[in-house]
């Protein structure tokens, strides 16, 4: 009995062992621990810095490294910072894949579809459908500004009914925005609840996972502590609105032109990949790109503009001199020089994705001089670049001047990617500029913006998943 206990302890020894030991020539990082890895050291220090992002950040510059070598619970995590480093990730084939993790298939409505967390022939053949069927509806060309005047005139028609009250129309821009990857009407319930659920789900959720990627059993001890029910919840309730929208569009006669009926087209042909399953993947890939990225931006935007009144004034008044009161339309940003530069440097100051998505390793690789065994996954600091000291001149201060050259002209000198580069590079990238542009430089036109009871908000974002503003109101007075 006692020879068995050693052997087991022996074994036990082993494990502990092969849990703490790094691979050879692994990036450097914190120590690690069994069962838990680093998590317990990062999960530690978030009431310290306020998010993983910058635990992670801190933790780089704690070891002096561009390449910093994690473990969350089971899995190796590497994150890269630099402009180098993140080209190579970004653009190099080795690390095209996803990492294949329980929350990004729970991301997925319970699997791997859609076309931004699958990788392979899946991936680049739907990529490139998509990106297909989205230039064929207008996607990048002049026909765009059409759908985004439409936006325009619905979120002036509510701020018109605010009479000066304050208001927070992150919301409406959100849907107005995914009405044009959609066509929905603006003020659906539906759409507005999608938002709501998919703000929610974004809070409980991190890059790596959480303690539910590491270990998927917590979700039958407790499911609504790690954050698996009420993801569930969010997801049935998706997929209800998604199915939806798939029933309306196989109901009518005859075939339209949007998206969704390229897609189904596509099935009725029995081509293998094109899926039920595979089109609600695509579908919820759409509606987080039109409905978190571009609303969560422009929330940025009105907070800065709220909390730099002499820059405010300034794009304004650049706006009437070259536009007067003319419709905007994207071709315009090539004049309005310190608008579009205004709009780039809110995307630097706030980089909505501190971490872009996350990939995984091929085969091993080296990353400057560390090795990164095959199955890692990667994390892509785009927040740290955006706020590099080597790059960027006092990146802590707001200063849309610093898009602008030495000749007056719109220019970026520094590495600035708020839409990601290489293959993997957001592909609602057009329509999400010329929105932005278009109804700021609408509502600038039309109303000054001011904050509420003279209180300006924080600029402090809640970092998740995303970064988004803190919830706050805003005054819209009408300009005479």
């Amino acid at each position: 009995m006692l020879l068995w206990l050693l052997i087991l302890l022996f074994i036990f020894l082993l494990w502990i062992a092969k849990q703490v030991a790094k691979p050879k020539n692994y990036p450097p990082g914190p120590r690690w621990y069994p069962f838990f890895g680093c998590n317990n050291i990062i999960l530690s220090r978030i009431p310290q810095y306020g998010s993983q992002w910058k635990v992670i950040s801190e933790m780089a510059k704690e070891y002096s490294t561009d390449v910093l070598g994690l473990k969350m619970g089971q899995e190796n995590v590497v994150v890269v910072f630099g402009e180098k480093n993140i080209r190579q990730v970004s653009c190099d084939k080795e690390f095209d894949a996803r990492p294949d993790s329980f929350t990004l298939r729970l991301r997925c409505l319970g699997q791997r579809k859609g076309i931004t967390f699958v990788d392979g022939p899946l991936w680049r053949e739907h990529r490139m459908f998509t990106m297909k069927n989205l230039r064929n509806q207008g996607l990048g060309k002049l026909s765009m500004d059409s759908d985004i005047h439409n936006a325009l005139n619905n979120v002036l028609s509510y701020i018109e009914k605010s009479n000066g009250n304050p208001i927070n129309i992150k919301a409406i821009i959100s849907m107005n925005v995914m009405n044009i990857y959609w066509k929905y009407i603006a003020d659906d319930q539906k759409l507005l609840n999608f938002i709501n659920l998919l703000n929610e789900r974004t809070k409980v959720s991190t890059m790596a996972g959480g303690w539910l990627n590491q270990w998927p059993w917590l979700r039958f001890l407790a499911p609504e502590w790690s954050g698996y029910a009420p993801i569930k919840r969010m997801n049935a309730q998706m997929t209800e609105i998604i199915n939806d929208s798939i029933k309306r569009h196989l109901d009518k006669d005859g075939m339209g032109t949007d998206f969704m009926y390229s897609f189904l087209e596509e099935m009725h042909n029995q081509t293998p990949t094109y899926t039920v399953d595979q089109l609600r993947g695509i579908c919820l890939d759409f509606l987080i790109a039109g409905a978190q990225t571009v609303g969560n931006t422009f929330g940025f935007i009105i907070l800065s503009a709220i909390r730099n009144r002499d820059i405010q004034d300034k794009v304004h008044n650049e706006i009437v001199n070259n536009l007067c009161d003319v419709l905007p339309s994207w071709d315009d940003s090539r004049r309005l020089i310190y608008t579009s530069a205004f709009v780039a440097e809110v995307q630097r100051f706030y980089t909505l994705a501190p971490f872009s998505g996350p990939r995984r390793v091929l085969t091993d690789v080296q990353i400057g001089k560390y090795t990164v065994p095959k199955g890692t996954t990667v994390l892509v600091s785009l927040g740290d670049l955006h706020s590099d000291s080597r790059h960027w001149d006092e990146p802590s201060k707001f200063n849309p001047g610093r898009f602008i050259d030495s000749n007056g002209t719109f220019n970026i000198s520094a590495p600035w990617h708020p839409f990601g580069i290489g293959r993997r590079k957001c592909p609602g990238q057009p329509l999400a500029k010329a929105a932005l542009f278009i109804i700021l430089v609408g509502i600038l036109q039309k109303y000054r913006i001011e904050s509420y009871n003279g209180v300006l908000p924080s600029d402090e974002p809640i970092i998740g998943l995303l970064s988004e503003p803190r919830p706050f109101d805003a005054r819209f007075i009408k300009r005479v």
